[in-house]
């Protein structure tokens, strides 16, 4: 992997892992309620990718509404996952930090 890094999908379970990441600022219909408290939902969403396409996600729940750092967080997260999903997060927070992450990121970033 060192020598090449794309072995890392050959190795590890890299291009089957998607982080389901939230701060919790527009969850479903309860607005924003905190990370801590967005856990159940990301976990729902992460059960269905598992269900429905057996990709392993992991819900990552981050206690700032900064775009910045949400940016940095999810960026230092790239080696582990092979996608992230951003979900219920707030607009136009959403918008910018889903720009911004494409623009840096090796691996796809949805909203």
């Amino acid at each position: 992997i060192n020598a090449d890094y794309d072995k890392i999908y050959d190795y590890t379970n890299k291009g089957n892992m998607v982080a389901v990441v939230t701060n919790g600022t527009a969850v479903l219909g309860l607005g924003d309620i905190g990370a801590g408290a967005g856990m159940p939902v990301m976990e729902g969403k992460a059960v269905l990718f598992k269900g429905f396409a057996a990709v392993d996600a992991f819900p990552i729940c981050l206690d700032t509404k900064d775009p910045d750092e949400i940016v940095t967080i999810v960026k230092r997260l790239e080696p582990t996952f092979g996608g992230i999903n951003l979900e219920d997060i707030s607009a136009p927070t959403c918008f910018e930090v889903e720009d911004k992450l494409k623009q840096v990121s090796n691996i796809p970033i949805f909203h």
